[in-house]
Order: C-alpha cells, then sequence, then structure tokens
C-alpha cells in the first residue's frame, strides 16, 4: 500500500480539495464519496506461469481496500519469487461539481522480462472497484458518460501466439441500483516486439447518463483485467471526455503523493 504523505502535506492536499470543490460552484451536483459504500482490490497472480525450469509461479497477492474514500490505493512493485514476473498499479477516484473519475496510474505486468525471457504460460493482474457518489440537493443533470481512457505501451515476446491484453466493464447505477451505463473495454497486442502508446478508450453502450435524483447516488462499479503471455505492458488512464480542470487538479494529488513517496 501507498506510504501516507507527512502531516504538512496532507493538511495541504485537504486544503487544495477543498478550496477546489468550492470553486466549483454552489450548484455542484457531487458532494461526496460515500466511504462505506465503496471500496477496491488489486490482485497479481502468477501462478499461471512457469520459469525456464518449468516451475510454477507462487504469487496469488490480493490487496483489498474497504471503506474507500477514494484517495490513492494500490500494489508496490511486487515479484513472484520463483518466475521473476512482477507487477504495480494504483487506483484513486475523485469529483468535482458534476464531473467524476476513476483513475489508474503506473499500472506495469511483467512476465518473462527483467531476468529470464524463456517463461511460459500467462501472468495477470485485476483491478477492481466499486465508488460510490453522493449527488446533493440538485441532483446531476444528464451528460456524456465519463470514463477513464487507457495508455498502453510495451513489448511482447517473439514466442509463438505470445500476447498482452488489457479488457474490462465499467458499471454506472442509480440509487435504486437500475443500470443506467455500461462501458466495456478490449484490447490484444500481438505483434512481437515493442508497441508504443497506444490509446485504449473503451465503448460506451449510451454516451449519455440519465438525470439522476437529488440527494440520491451514482456508484461505479469496475472490474479490469490485465495479462501478458510472456509480455511486459504499462497502463495509465485520463477520462473521456476531458473533465473540468479542477477536477483535472483533483486528479493529480495522486502524482503528488506518489512523488512524494519517491
Amino acid at each position: 500500500m501507498k506510504t501516507l504523505p507527512s502531516h504538512s502535506l496532507r493538511s495541504a492536499l485537504a486544503a487544495l480539495t477543498a478550496g477546489l470543490l468550492l470553486a466549483a460552484g454552489a450548484h455542484a451536483g457531487i458532494i461526496g464519496i460515500n466511504a462505506g459504500a465503496s471500496s477496491a482490490s488489486v490482485n497479481f497472480d502468477d501462478t499461471n506461469s512457469y520459469d525456464v525450469l518449468n516451475n510454477q509461479g507462487t504469487t496469488n497477492l490480493t490487496l483489498p481496500s474497504g471503506p474507500w474514500t477514494g484517495a490513492i490505493f494500490g500494489m508496490t512493485p511486487t515479484s513472484d519469487p520463483v518466475t521473476g514476473d512482477n507487477a504495480e498499479g494504483y487506483i484513486a477516484a475523485a469529483f468535482a461539481g458534476t464531473s467524476y473519475a476513476v483513475n489508474f496510474s503506473s499500472v506495469t505486468l511483467n512476465q518473462g522480462f527483467l531476468g529470464s525471457t524463456g517463461n511460459t504460460g500467462y501472468a495477470q493482474m485485476h483491478i477492481q472497484f466499486t465508488v460510490e457518489f453522493q449527488l446533493d440537493g440538485a441532483g446531476l443533470p444528464s451528460q456524456a458518460t465519463l470514463f477513464p481512457g487507457f495508455t498502453v505501451s510495451g513489448t511482447v515476446q517473439s514466442q509463438i501466439n505470445s500476447f498482452a491484453f488489457l479488457g474490462g466493464v465499467l458499471n454506472y447505477y442509480d440509487s435504486l441500483n437500475n443500470l443506467v451505463e455500461s462501458v466495456s473495454y478490449s484490447q490484444t497486442f500481438n505483434v512481437p516486439g515493442p508497441f508504443p502508446p497506444t490509446t485504449v478508450p473503451g465503448t460506451p453502450t449510451f454516451g449519455i447518463t440519465p438525470t439522476l435524483a437529488p440527494n440520491s447516488t451514482l456508484t461505479l462499479d469496475g472490474n479490469f483485467s490485465f495479462v501478458v503471455d510472456p509480455a511486459i505492458m504499462f497502463a495509465d488512464s485520463q477520462m473521456v471526455p476531458e473533465p473540468s480542470s479542477a477536477l483535472l487538479a483533483l486528479l493529480s494529488l495522486p502524482l503528488l503523493l506518489r512523488r512524494r513517496r519517491g
């Protein structure tokens, strides 16, 4: 898990967050994240990977977070002791006015690099989350669906049928647990060698979210998988379409925390 910043940095970030939310205006549609109804988890499963001597990986580690306030959470660099495969990845949620976001950062999954290049099988990382946004007395107007789009890069090894894969689904629910939107993701990289930063935007079912009632909630429930066989991949996300400037500033907070840790 991430190392918490010093008290002074936490105070500064809290002040910045409060200021940005106030600046979003008195008619802000989202006023908070209901931590008790929100959670996140990151899983690194290397038990389907084998080293050059056909020894099976032993790591199947899940780091859960719940209740979750939306603060940055994730897995610091973690390696399997048998195969040398490794994973890292973080997630955070934020809001400002009528904008909301879920942000992935420094997602890394490696099989067969940084050591042995003869690993077989595959390695996986799964990131799951539920975040419940609380709406104010004005509710949330119908608007373009906001969802994370990924930038993915990496290298696919030259073995036959090698690939790197990103897939997932993000569901949107109103306070009555009605499914009001869904965004799907699926991208496979299977050409041997390095691939440049590539956009994986996600495909929404409707492209808009409906008007949501005053004092109700909007819940985003996501399940994302990253698979390498063998390959190495890197992924970060950005919201589509681009959210408000206030929310962009909030999304920069995880980066500040990571720099502080480093």
